[in-house]
This record gives C-alpha cells, structure tokens and sequence, in this order.
C-alpha cells in the first residue's frame, strides 16, 4: 500500500475534503519551509515540486531565515451555480512580521493579512499534470501587441461596453482643441499634431509620469507649426511610441496626450485646456495609462518575468510541465474596506502608501488621479498584467481583481461612485443659469438646518456629495504634485463635472459653497505639511497647505451658530459658468456666536496650547514650524472660533491670527484648526474636564446655548 504524503495529501483531491461545504478554498496545507524541505527529501514528489517553485523565487527572501518562511497552499472549486474557477494551485508565503514594517506602512492590511510572496502553479494547453490539485492556469499576455494581447483586451473593453450603461461612450462638452494623429498621409511612421473643430471624432487618451521633464517631449509655440507638419517618430519618447502602437492596434486614429496637445509655454492655453480636462478624458472612449513606468523613457509595455517551467513525472514515468509565476498581487487597487460599507465607514486615503504603489507610480501621481477619476475607462499596463478600470467596475487578464474568492480586500470604489452622480440621469442633477450679482454672497451654516421636509431628498444627495468631495480630495493630496501652482488646477476637472448639481452652490478655491464644513479641513501628518507656494491660494482653503492628506469635519452633533459668506466670483473668461472660482479665492466672512481671544503657549513638553481664564487646551497648527505670515510666538493673541460640536464628543473650530501689516483691519489668516476633547484647569492639572466643560469656562457669559442663533455675533474676515 502506498503512504500519502501527510504534508501536502499528494496533491490529490481524492485526498482533501473540502472544509465548510463543497465550494470555495481547499486547503492543503501551512507548514513551514525547513518542514517542506523534509517531506520533500523523504521522497513525495508533490512537496519536491513546491519546494523547487519556491526556491526559484529564493531572490525575494534572501537573508530571511528558514524558520520564519510560513507556507500555505490552497486550490478552489466552483461553487452551486458552476462558475468557472481557476484550476491552479495557490501558494502562500509569509515571512514579515510587525516589526519588520516601516512605520509608514502600517496602515497596509495586506503587509499582515496578504502573503509576502504569492505563486501559483498551473498547466497549459490541456491541463493534464500528475497532481489534480493543479490544472490549466489563466494565461496572462506577454505583449500587448501580439494577437493574445490584443485578444485580452478587447474582451476586457466588450464586456464593459455590453454590460454597463455607465460606461456608454458620450461626446465631450468641450472637444480636445488638438489631437495627435497617429496616421500620416505619406504612410511614414510619424505622427502630428492634428487641430480640428470637428467634435465627432473618437479619440484615446493617455495617462502617464513625466518624470524628469528633460525627457518630455512638449509643444511650444516655437514648436506648434513644425507638430502640426509631423513630428518623426525617433523623437517621440518609448511611452509615446508605444501609446500610438496601442492607438492604432486598437483601430483608432487619434489619440490626446498632454505634453504635445497643450501649448506648454502659453499661459493661457495652459490653463484653458487644463480647464478643459474635465470632457477631455471622459470624452475619451479609452485612456491608456502608463500604470508601472516611472517616467516616459520606459514605455506602457514593461518587461514581465517569464513563468518558470519545471518538469514532473508520474508514477508510471510519463513527463508533464508544470509552470510556477508570481501571482499579480493588486496590491493598488485593493484596500481595507468591504465594498458593501456604506461611505462613512471607508478607509482614506484608499491605498497610497509608497509601498502598495511600489509597482505602479502613477497611482502616486496626483493629475493621473484626477484623469483616472474622469475617464470612461482606463486601460492600465502595470509589470505583471492589463486591468481595465471603468465606472462600474474592474477587470484584469488574471481575473481574480474583483473575485472575493480569490481576494476578499475591495477594489477602489471613489471612481464608481463619482459615476453614480456624474452619469445617471438624477432629478436634481439639471444645469441651472441662476445669475450671480456679483455684490451678494453665498451663505451656509455648518448644520444644515434651513430645508424642509418635502426636501430631505435633496440634503441626503448634498450630504453624500460634500461627503464624497472629501474623499476624493483626502486621495487626491495624499498624491504628489511636481508644483505648488497646480494645486487647485488639477482637481478642477472632476469639480466641472459636479457643477450640474445646483445644491452645492458655488466652487470657490477648492469649496462648495453649500457647505462650510469642509472649511474644517486638517493635515493629517502636520510635521511634513507646509503653506503652498502659490500666492493665489487663500488660508482657508485646503490647498493652501502642501505635504499631507487632507480630512474633513463633514458631520456635527450640533451647529455652534457659525456660518461663512464666500465671494461670489464670475468664471475667468465669462464663460457662463457663474460662481465659479477654480483655482483661486478672495475672502471670507466668517460669523460666529462662539469666538473669543485666547493666549498662545509653546513649551517642550505639550507643544502648542491655547489658553483663556486659567483653562487650556492643546492645538496643532495647519503647518510644520510656521513662519513668515503664519510665525506664531508664545504670548500670542489668538482668535478661536468655536464652530460645531461632533459626534466624537468634541468641539471644533478655526484658530484665526490677526493680520500683522493691518492690525486694524478686522483682517485675518487661518493658522490651524481647533478640536478639542478635554480641556486643562491650570489649578488643577490632574482633573481635565471633557470638551463641553470649555463652552462654560470659555465662555460663562451665553447662558442657553439653544439661543445662540438669536444671540450677537463676531465678525471676522479671512484670507
């Protein structure tokens, strides 16, 4: 009688009941790889097979200690209704533990809840091998440009196209003032700037890193005349040539790429076509992104690591091949959040940790994810596969992206849910004229109390929509921008594409006038944040500070009678678009029941704190080391206004410092955001009291705080 291997059962389903029912995972085996060295020593040819996949993989754990290499492995089978499954053999390996993560990372589920090396181990062509614990893997295409490429990704595009009516192409507003043709008349290889009114081309577009800008190809003004003759295909760089392979591959003639198709050194056409993004890439019908190339030197297509192919024999000596790769791991589109949470409960920012997006640096790149928000569909070229990213979904060549049964982690869910507003057809999303004075504001209490009831179909869409701004801007400072100045620029295009919901009011430097909660924005890190270069950006804007995410206060318990009158300001050109203000902001009023002065205090030991009648309070201001316009020194006289009570039992507010060149003007700068959960008494130290005790030590004076709206108010405006 012959003796089953204990570890891994031989590999043979007849071996291996499926635990919790006759779907799902079959489990193997968790062993450890000195364990697996032994059986595989002892003679079990399926322990001899994983063993040798394993250590053709030794690069990645090297100086990593045999004890510490856990190894799991687990098949699957279908489940009632008979969906295809994969017939391949998965293998796990772990080997990093808590203290082996940088401390920026620790917020990556999957450094301690996926594997450190994941393989799989699969047949070709018939899926014939000695062991049924392995058959015929998915292929993956090793160039776009070959048949299998190409196959791959029409199937990925038709099945979006079938079943999505989201993703139904629609022509732009605006169309692309210039396009790249990809065909020349006298049948050379080059290519050239083609500029046409006519709007019923269909056109590509492309997603990618400029790296150093050195090797950029770009239009000037110098150059326009000479790109719209041709521009010889040995000057383009490798991402350029193969985004025309890929244009033309698919069928299409043009394709819009910003460095050639914008005027780069012409201000105004600069900002025109930036304005402009918005229809540009959700006109597009395809955006081909340059996912896993560092800059445009390296090209779409990416060298992938060949399967390793190791020969096998059975026990009547017949030879079977059997091929071991590293699986795609996905760890950038996947996050920490089930995709059936509802919004208030999603992880941000969603995955933009330098290590998850160490495969994929234009996830990293803060224009590539506002055009990767905008496109209808994108096609992204990473290391290890194509994955095709649309409004309603996501696909890869694997096809385990988006099958819990492979990987329960969700795929990123922003982009499907910006399409839930931005294209459906909803009653309240209609294209409004309202004239703008130009003399009125546009005021708006932080709690939102002035609908009424017939109307609490439109607050809940408000409420979901300023809840999903903040998300999308969370992700999008998480990002990183070359300059300061685009900022705001490059957030404007999926702002355009909220403009057609008149219940958000106007757009003002990064804000919806709708709601002057997002003015309770915060650097999540404030040691490596700064004041943005850019002159235009005003205080209390989001965009004024660099080098941290951003998170919002988009919830109160209860309104502290604090509201904001924004400007209302025309757009640039008069273009019709009124209050609308992309990239800068002049003042505002802010009014509050609840403000009073306070003393700034600095030591060593509690770092920044505000204090007023012996009682204080710590504060964290909006920059690292502030100076020039913001230097705070201790003994300071503060403003801080108090603006809403949150759920989380604090109370919240701006911290306001007098402009020093006009100390009489009423005029001031937003230094730091205030949210406080316990306050100090300085006689008694050791008792803090909780954050309500402040509204009565801070102010002893407003007796009923149910009368705060009937009450006087403090003005104050702020740049």
């Amino acid at each position: 009688m012959v003796s089953i291997c204990k570890t891994c059962r031989g590999l043979q389903k007849s071996q291996r009941t499926p635990e919790g029912g006759a779907s799902g995972a079959l489990q193997w085996f968790n062993t450890t790889l000195p364990l697996l060295r032994r059986s595989a020593t002892a003679g079990c040819r399926g322990c001899a097979l994983i063993l040798q996949g394993i250590l053709l993989h030794h690069d990645r754990f090297i100086g990593v200690s045999e004890e510490r290499l856990k190894i799991s492995a687990e098949s699957f089978l279908p489940g009632p209704d008979k969906q295809s499954v994969q017939a391949h053999l998965s293998v796990e390996l772990r080997w990093k533990s808590r203290e082996d993560i940088e401390p920026d990372t620790l917020e990556l589920d999957y450094e301690e809840k996926y594997p450190d090396l994941k393989l799989e181990f699969y047949a070709e062509k018939d899926g014939q091998t000695p062991f049924s614990a392995i058959g015929r893997g998915v292929r993956i295409s090793q160039d776009f440009l070959t048949d299998s490429g190409l196959e791959a990704a029409r199937a990925m595009i038709a099945r979006c196209l079938s079943g999505h009516p989201k993703c139904q192409y629609t022509k732009p507003g605006h169309f692309p003032k210039r396009l790249v043709a990809v065909t020349s008349d006298d049948g050379s290889n080059g290519v050239r700037i083609h500029e046409s009114t006519d709007d019923n081309m269909e056109y590509l577009t492309l997603s990618h890193c400029w790296g150093s800008r050195q090797n950029v190809l770009k239009t000037t003004k110098s150059a326009l005349a000479s790109h719209c003759q041709s521009i010889p295909w040995s000057s383009l760089p490798k991402t350029f040539q193969d985004a025309v392979a890929i244009t033309r591959s698919l069928g299409f003639r043009y394709i819009w790429i910003d460095s050639l198709c914008i005027v780069q050194d012409d201000p105004d056409d600069y900002f025109d076509e930036s304005q402009k993004l918005s229809d540009i890439y959700s006109g597009s019908f395809l955006t081909i992104a340059a996912t896993s190339a560092p800059d445009s030197s390296h090209g779409c297509f990416m060298p992938k690591q060949q399967p390793f192919k190791i020969q096998v024999t059975d026990a009547n000596g017949s030879l079977y091949k059997i091929f071991v790769r590293e699986q795609p791991s996905h760890h950038s589109f996947k996050g920490q959040f089930n995709e059936d949470d509802h919004m208030n409960d999603w992880v941000i920012p969603f995955n933009c940790q330098d290590a998850a997006n160490a495969q994929t640096p234009l996830l990293k790149r803060a224009w590539a994810y506002e055009e990767r928000l905008l496109s209808t569909r994108v096609l992204h070229f990473t290391q290890s596969e194509m994955i095709l990213e649309c409004m309603e979904g996501i696909q890869c060549e694997c096809g385990r992206i988006d099958n819990p049964m492979y990987d329960p982690r969700t795929t990123d869910i922003i982009k499907r849910e910006l399409a839930n507003f931005t294209r459906t057809n909803d009653i309240l999303a209609e294209t409004h004229d309202e004239a703008c004075n130009g003399v009125d504001a546009v005021a708006s209490q932080l709690a939102d109390t002035g609908l009424d009831t017939e109307d609490t179909q439109k607050s809940g869409i408000k409420e979901e929509l300023i809840q999903l701004w903040s998300y999308i801007i969370t992700e999008y400072t998480a990002r990183d921008l070359t300059f300061d100045r685009d900022r705001l620029l490059a957030i404007a295009g999926i702002a355009r594409q909220l403009l057609h919901y008149p219940i958000l009011g106007s757009y003002i430097a990064g804000h919806w006038t709708c709601s002057t909660l997002n003015l309770l924005w915060y650097p999540s890190d404030p040691s490596h944040s700064r004041r943005s270069t850019s002159s235009k950006v005003p205080t209390w804007s989001w965009a004024s500070v660099e080098g941290s995410p951003i998170y919002f206060d988009n919830t109160t318990a209860m309104d502290l009678a604090c509201t904001a009158n924004f400007p209302c300001e025309v757009g640039r050109h008069g273009d019709g678009l009124q209050k609308w203000a992309p990239t800068s902001g002049g003042r505002i009023e802010i009014s509050a029941a609840m403000a009073t002065e306070v003393v700034l205090r600095i030591d060593s030991f509690h770092g920044y704190s505000l204090t007023k009648n012996g009682v204080s309070v710590e504060f964290t201001p909006d920059v690292n080391r502030p100076e020039g316009d913001d230097k705070l020194a201790p003994g300071d006289t503060l403003i801080c206004v108090l603006a809403s009570m949150t759920y989380r039992s604090s109370i919240t507010g701006f911290i306001l410092k007098p402009l020093e060149s006009q100390p009489d003007s009423y005029t001031y700068r937003r230094v730091g955001r205030f949210e406080c959960y316990e306050c100090d008494c300085d006689t008694n130290l050791d008792d803090p009291g909780d954050a309500e005790a402040l509204l009565g030590l801070w102010f002893p004076e407003v007796e009923d705080m149910t009368e705060l709206d009937n009450g006087p108010r403090r003005k104050f405006s702020v740049i």
